[in-house]
């Protein structure tokens, strides 16, 4: 029988809540690629050898090294790149770049948008996210986002920037209207320092002005 993973593990729910959305076709991004393992899950939801695509950011030579490492380990193809114009077809595009350039290089609404935030496993812990990065990040994943897509983020408070980082974030959501997104936490209870996650669901496009003023 197999172990199953302890429940607060939001690793495990963050890919539950993805699987639920994506199917092969789709569009999914990593916005922190770290170890490559929700590179590696996405690659497989959207069937990125043959139909859908992945595009995964890091700042850290050493995080895209591993996650391309652990790509080619499961036979699933992936490229690096440096420009816009070379995510083209299928496949996984590997970017050691900023997320907060996320809008540089879309090439279409995704339907998952995965992030990350804090340091590297095993890595430079000196080294983490930022909410001076990670909030213009999170604002351009909202606005790329397809209806009915998800933006999920594991947050760790643990680290020195932690705390504001989750502050920052926390704040930009809370500015958003319930009529266009469902955003959930979940926090594990008992455990203060614990990492917790975010799910937001866009339910619609914003309506523009010019669409408001023609219903009213």
């Amino acid at each position: 029988m197999n172990t199953p993973q302890p429940l607060t593990d939001m690793t495990r729910w963050s890919h539950a809540f993805a699987a639920e959305v994506l199917k092969a076709g789709d569009l999914a991004i990593d916005l922190t690629a770290g170890r490559g393992h929700d590179s590696l899950f996405l690659a497989q939801c959207v069937d990125s050898n043959s139909h859908g695509s992945v595009l995964a950011f890091d700042i850290q030579p050493e995080a895209v090294a591993s996650t391309l490492e652990r790509l080619e380990n499961n036979h699933i193809t992936a490229t690096r790149i440096t420009r816009p114009q070379q995510i083209e077809g299928p496949g996984v595009f590997l970017l050691t770049a900023s997320h907060e350039r996320l809008a540089l290089f879309v090439p279409r609404p995704p339907k998952v948008i995965m992030a990350n935030l804090g340091y590297l496993p095993g890595g430079d812990h000196t080294i983490a996210t930022q909410a001076q990065s990670s909030l213009p990040a999170i604002k351009t994943a909202l606005e790329e986002l397809a209806t009915g897509g998800r933006l999920i983020v594991v947050v760790y408070i643990g680290h020195d920037q932690g705390q504001e980082e989750s502050q920052v974030i926390a704040a930009e959501l809370q500015r958003l209207q319930p009529r266009d997104w469902h955003v959930i936490k979940m926090v594990p209870f008992i455990c203060t320092q614990a990492p917790y996650l975010l799910v937001v669901e866009k339910r619609r496009e914003k309506m523009s002005q010019r669409d408001l003023l023609l219903r009213s």
